[in-house]
């Protein structure tokens, strides 16, 4: 299998807007296949370096001109981590998060039907942390559907289209790399909401 490259330019934009720009480019890439960034955000360096770490992508290289950052990424197949702790932690929420979507399924207290979605399972974890600061629980931490990316991701589930757009607007505005907002069409896929 032959892999091809892409490419994407965020100039003008910062964090957390470049991280899901990238992120949403790779979705739609094969393993293996190459992305070129363009990004003139002086921390992009520093943050693509911990992106690709914490969602298994392999950085390739780093080309820095006059005004700018050339970055390449090798799409990977997810997060590896280097220590046996790290891994049993991730695998230990990847088994909370199904157990809460099983739990769901069978007791079905409430119809989870919009979905927010994270750069990478740590952002989604420290968003999660900074909203149990703050009281909020009006939401359902699950794994990500298969149907919007093949590899493990948390997101956070909601009843309705209002409380989805409110939490993703408030931790947006906190700077937490939120991607996007899914909704569950008749069919039972996810598709992407849009909203302003």
């Amino acid at each position: 299998m032959k892999s091809e490259k892409f490419g994407i330019d965020t100039s003008g934009y910062c964090c957390p807007i470049n991280l899901a720009m990238v992120s949403r480019k790779l979705k739609g890439l094969e393993i293996g296949d190459t992305l070129e960034i363009i990004s003139d955000d002086p921390e992009f360096k520093k943050q693509i370096k911990t992106w690709s770490y914490e969602t298994g992508n392999q950085l390739i290289d780093f080309k820095q001109t006059e005004n700018s950052c050339i970055t390449r990424l090798r799409k990977g197949t997810g997060f590896k981590g280097e220590a046996l702790m790290e891994n049993l932690k991730f695998f230990a929420l990847g088994i909370k998060l199904h157990f809460i979507k099983t739990l769901l399924q069978i007791i079905p207290l409430k119809k989870i039907q919009y979905l927010v979605t994270f750069v990478s399972v740590a952002e989604g974890l420290r968003a999660q942390g900074w909203l149990q600061e703050k009281e909020i629980k009006n939401y359902t931490p699950l794994p990500v559907p298969n149907n919007i990316t093949r590899h493990c991701g948390l997101v956070f589930g909601f009843k309705n289209k209002s409380e989805a757009v409110k939490i993703f607007k408030l931790l947006d505005e906190a700077k937490f790399a939120v991607e996007d907002i899914y909704f569950e069409d008749e069919d039972k896929s996810f598709k992407t909401l849009s909203f302003t």
